[in-house]
C-alpha cells in the first residue's frame, strides 16, 4: 500500500470493557500498546482518533461496519467471519474485535480495515501497525541519507577546486561510483 503519510488517518473502533477473545484477529492486541504505536505513528505525522463503542446504538455500530468494510470488498479479502460468522456478520465489530480504519489522503471513503484475511492467514492491527511504523521510520531514513549525499557533492565540489577541473561534475561522478 503506498500512502503520502501526511494525509494518513487511522481509526481505532473498539469497546473499552472489551475482554479480547482468544481469536487470531485479536493476536497481540493489548490497548495500551496499540495507543502507544498510534502515538509513535503521530510522531512521523500520521493522524488517528479512537473510538470508543461503548455508547454506540447498534445501528450506529451497523453503519460503522458497513463503512469499514467497503475495503474488503474492493480488495477481495474476507472480514465476515473476522468480525462475525457466516450467518451473523459484524456482530463482534468494535466490540469482541477491534478494528483499524485506514484513510488515505484526500478520500473520504476508507482504504483498508485491519484485522483482515490473506490467503489463510490473519493480518492483525498490531501486525500493521509496527510494519507501517518501520516501513515510515526507514523512508525518514532515506531522507536523511539523501540530505547527506548533497552534503557530500557540495563538500566534493569545495576539493575538486583546490584540485582544478577534472572535466566531470562531481555528481556524474558519485553516480558512476554508485553503479560500480
Amino acid at each position: 500500500m503506498v500512502v503520502e503519510v501526511t494525509k494518513m488517518k487511522l481509526k481505532l473502533i473498539y469497546h473499552p470493557k472489551m475482554f479480547p477473545l482468544e481469536l487470531p484477529p485479536n493476536r497481540g492486541f493489548d490497548l495500551s500498546k496499540i495507543k502507544g504505536l498510534l502515538e509513535q505513528l503521530e510522531q512521523i505525522g500520521v493522524s488517528w482518533e479512537a473510538i470508543e463503542t461503548s455508547k454506540f446504538s447498534e445501528e450506529e455500530l451497523s453503519s460503522l461496519y458497513f463503512e469499514a468494510i467497503r475495503p474488503a470488498i474492493y480488495n477481495k479479502y474476507p472480514v465476515r467471519q473476522v468480525f462475525g460468522s457466516k450467518r451473523n456478520s459484524g456482530f463482534m465489530f468494535g466490540k469482541e474485535v477491534p478494528a483499524l480504519v485506514v484513510y488515505e489522503s484526500g478520500k473520504d471513503y476508507p482504504s483498508d480495515v485491519y484485522p483482515h484475511g490473506t490467503g489463510d492467514r490473519i493480518v492483525t492491527i498490531k501486525v500493521f501497525l509496527e510494519d507501517l511504523l518501520k516501513k515510515l521510520e526507514r523512508a525518514s531514513l532515506r531522507g536523511g541519507r539523501r540530505r547527506a549525499n548533497k552534503a557530500l557533492v557540495e563538500r566534493m565540489d569545495r576539493l575538486r577546486e583546490k584540485i582544478g577541473p577534472i572535466g566531470v561534475p562531481v555528481a556524474n561522478l558519485i553516480r558512476e561510483g554508485r553503479r560500480r
